[in-house]
């Protein structure tokens, strides 16, 4: 009979396939390594990055993109689909929690750590609200403002689940302003879907996938208008994050819903 361990949903994983986990993550691990000698020096100024691809985006970027931040019209514009690639990870995480961890009844006791109600002091309490709109107001300015500064979503969606997390670690899980662990859900399958139409949208007007120029927006400019659509993508980053991060709070406690 295989010998059993203990796993994470407590019905167990056989001997057998922990050895084929750890074979399989020695080979992924070798062939890391193995190719690692092919990648270009950090730094090189010879790379083919840094003599091709660098020169174009600091040239054109902003005549191209209408975003001053040249980070941001990489991350947003050039590289779309790698961004979108990122956001994706992000969700799945966000699912894979609630798919592991979800499943148990409690992984703490219920009684040592209950946010169904209020608890704390009027310090604590008088710090959050203080807190949280300043909290807030920074959030959405690290998004707005990520394109002609540091910023944008994944920042600024992180900002927003602290102040979340904040509310429920200090009025508790009855607060109405809260988010319930389905609610986040909803709110991160709405960044992601954001994402993805404002994707989709241009091929309806014979462009590309992701090539904000096709956006049906009453800008002439383009420039303006790719500016408009980098906006809208930084927007459904920031969803994303901030449900995944309260999705993944929430499973942390051990409370079904």
């Amino acid at each position: 009979m295989t010998e059993r361990i203990p796993g994470v949903l407590g019905e167990g994983v056989s001997t057998r396939t922990r050895w084929a986990s750890l074979v399989l993550l020695g080979l992924f691990g070798a062939l890391m390594i193995a190719a690692s000698p092919g990648l270009p020096r950090v730094g090189d100024a010879n790379s083919v990055p840094a003599n091709h691809v660098a020169d174009y985006y600091i040239e054109k970027g902003y005549e191209q993109t209408g975003v001053p931040n040249i980070v941001t019209a990489v991350l947003a514009d050039y590289r779309g689909y790698d961004t979108m690639g990122e956001t994706t990870v992000i969700f799945v995480a966000g699912l894979s929690c609630l798919l592991i961890l979800g499943t148990q009844r409690t992984l703490r006791r219920v009684e040592e750590l209950d946010l169904d109600s209020p608890f704390g002091s009027v310090v604590l309490d008088l710090g959050c609200r203080l807190l949280v709109p300043f909290i807030l107001l920074f959030a959405l300015y690290v998004v707005f403002h990520g394109h002609s500064s540091p910023g944008g979503g994944f920042q600024g969606g992180t900002f927003l689940a602290a102040a979340a997390i904040l509310i429920r670690l200090v009025r508790g899980k009855g607060e109405s302003w809260g988010f319930s662990r389905r609610q986040a859900l909803i709110v991160a399958s709405i960044g992601g879907s954001l994402y993805v139409w404002i994707g989709i949208i241009p091929m309806f007007y014979g462009k590309q996938f992701l090539d904000y120029s096709g956006l049906p927006l009453a800008v002439t400019d383009i420039p303006h208008l790719r500016a408009y659509g980098t906006l809208g993508i930084e927007l459904g980053v920031a969803l994303t994050v901030m449900g995944v991060l309260i999705i993944i709070f929430d499973c942390l406690l051990g409370k079904e819903e």
